[in-house]
Parts: structure tokens; C-alpha cells; sequence
């Protein structure tokens, strides 16, 4: 009898052993699930920032072209006070020109300076691009 609660014994600390490594591998496995997951999500942060900001930077872009090809065939004059064009609403200002534009997902605000004492006009573009994660 004293031999069989020897073995007993036995197969009850292997038991334990085996539970405690399958405990530990489990919960390794878990912590480098987590740490994987949260580069995933900072990573797709950080895309959905980049993308959103290249968007603002061509819809100031479109904005500047319509508003040089405004000034090129003479729709738009630089000599007048200050003129604003905005693309889907202006951000500070009323609108002189108002540009609608599905493709362009950022308000774009133009304004044209009266010229300078050098003749020169000078040409403002505002987004309205801010960052929210």
C-alpha cells in the first residue's frame, strides 16, 4: 500500500508540473497576442492620420489651382478687397465663390490680397484638417 501512494504521489506532482507549464505557455501566448494587437491598432492610427492629412494637403491644392484658373481667364479679380472662395464651406469668412466639390472631403477656404506696393497680390488657402484619433 505504502508503494502505491508513492505512485500516486508521483503522477499527482507530474500533474501539477504539466498544469503549471501549460498555465505559463498560455499565458505567454496571451501577452504576445496583446502586444501584437496594440502595434496593429497604433499603427492603424497612424495611417489614418497620414491619409487624412495628404487628403487636406490636395484639397488646399485643388482649392489654390481653381482659384489660379479663376484668376487666369479674369472670372476672379485681385484688384477688389479681399475675395474668398470656399470648397464644401468657408471656415472663417462669408464666400464670394462657392465651389462644391463631393471629391474634396476638407472645407477649403481662398482669399486673395489686394496688391502690395510691388504689385503683387498674395494668395491664402485655409483647411480645416484637424486630427482626432
Amino acid at each position: 500500500m505504502l508503494k502505491e501512494e508513492r505512485l500516486s504521489s508521483g503522477r499527482r506532482r507530474e500533474k501539477a508540473a504539466a498544469f503549471f507549464l501549460v498555465l505559463s505557455v498560455i499565458l505567454v501566448v496571451v501577452i504576445l497576442a496583446e502586444v501584437v494587437l496594440n502595434i496593429m491598432q497604433r499603427q492603424s492610427r497612424l495611417t489614418h492620420h497620414e491619409v487624412s492629412r495628404i487628403q487636406a494637403y490636395y484639397a488646399a491644392e485643388a482649392g489654390m489651382n481653381y482659384t489660379l484658373e479663376m484668376l487666369r481667364t479674369g472670372i476672379w479679380t485681385a484688384d477688389a478687397s479681399v475675395k474668398y472662395a470656399c470648397i464644401n464651406g468657408c471656415i472663417d469668412a462669408t464666400a464670394d465663390y462657392s465651389i462644391t466639390d463631393s471629391d474634396i472631403a476638407y472645407s477649403v477656404q481662398i482669399a486673395i490680397n489686394p496688391k502690395d506696393v510691388n504689385g503683387l497680390s498674395q494668395l491664402n488657402i485655409k483647411t480645416d484638417y484637424t486630427y482626432t484619433p
